[in-house]
């Protein structure tokens, strides 16, 4: 996009005669809105609601750090390569999204960045680097944009797919997701599963007549990192109930402070999100607002349903629940530790 355009797109958005949302000055050229002033006010602590809030909407961006944990079977060494990977890309992750977040405030200014954001939307990082690096350098970045989107979705695909497979595996699900590609080994079944569902779910937008971008892309992610946030606060709980009751050479920081920290901060957060939902949708009024956080103790009560019936119908099963690869043959020590290590349990 030329900066002309640029300049005209965001005229026509923010419009010529009136201020902007949130006292944006009236529309003026996009290549004067980059005032480069470094401030300390967009890095300043925000109070813990804002925080909250703003943690949830986040949440998207860091899904899949979890994801090495997956992969244990295939590492040659798991103990240590997904506690590693686990905190490198947590880390990597959390670094370049403040920095990137930080570096926009200060070629918009502080004061203005609200208001440019809402006006330009995604464009808004486009708008302000193209006066200075080009149309060029521009198209490509809305190129690699859209090609991280499409990885991130392969991603999303191939984790939902294994988690498929793992629970075919040991008969939670049928044990037809259990099911590999005799050519490449993959999880077909899961996969195929994956995909006929999201179409299905497209296919009910599209008749329903329903905003794809609003109501499925970000209602959805909105709804899906809620859920995330649910299992990354379980698995908090639980790392603390199982060394509770184990007994294990771990430091009492792995063991019981980490988790038990993590674990409040993480409840914290998920009330001051259900209490402010609406807002986290944009649409404080709609059914939705209590609708989609609803889904998930509904999913709860009928997991926790299910493995009674597993429990009292198919012992067996329920007893290889969690064994991985073991889950065939129902052995539960390998020639690793029985126990998983603190490190483990917490990735």
């Amino acid at each position: 996009m030329s900066e002309d355009s640029q300049d005209r797109l965001f005229c026509e958005r923010s419009g010529p005669d009136r201020p902007g949302e949130q006292g944006f000055p009236p529309c003026r050229p996009a290549h004067h809105v980059n005032s480069w002033r470094i401030s300390q006010v967009t890095i300043r602590p925000s109070p813990p609601r804002a925080a909250g809030q703003s943690y949830d909407d986040l949440q998207p961006g860091f899904v899949g750090f979890e994801g090495a944990a997956v992969f244990t079977e295939e590492a040659k060494d798991p103990r240590r390569t997904v506690a590693v990977s686990t905190y490198l890309s947590v880390g990597i992750i959390g670094v370049l999204y403040a920095v990137s977040a930080w570096v926009l405030t200060v070629a918009a200014g502080p004061d203005q960045i609200v208001g440019l954001s809402r006006a330009q939307g995604p464009e808004t990082m486009f708008v302000l680097s193209g006066p200075h690096v080009g149309s060029l350098v521009n198209d490509i970045g809305h190129v690699l944009l859209l090609t991280s989107m499409i990885a991130a979705m392969i991603s999303f695909h191939n984790t939902t797919a294994r988690y498929a497979f793992a629970l075919g595996r040991e008969r939670v699900l049928p044990a037809v997701f259990g099911r590999t590609s005799r050519r490449t080994g993959a999880p077909k079944v899961g996969s195929i599963a994956q995909s006929v569902t999201a179409l299905l779910v497209i296919v009910g937008y599209a008749v329903a007549g329903l905003n794809p971008l609003e109501q499925l892309f970000f209602w959805l992610g909105t709804g899906g990192a809620f859920g995330v946030l649910l299992l990354i606060a379980a698995t908090a709980v639980s790392i603390v109930s199982f060394f509770l009751r184990n007994r294990t050479p771990d430091s009492m920081w792995h063991r019981l402070i980490a988790p038990g920290l993590a674990a409040v901060a993480l409840l914290v957060i998920i009330a001051v999100a259900v209490a402010n939902f609406g807002a986290l949708l944009g649409t404080p009024d709609s059914p939705a607002a209590w609708l989609i956080p609803a889904v998930y103790p509904v999913a709860a009560v009928l997991g926790v349903a299910w493995a009674i019936v597993l429990r009292s119908s198919r012992p067996g099963v329920y007893q290889t629940i969690g064994l991985g690869a073991n889950s065939a043959t129902g052995r539960t020590t390998t020639s690793s530790p029985a126990r998983p290590s603190a490190t483990e349990v917490s990735v």
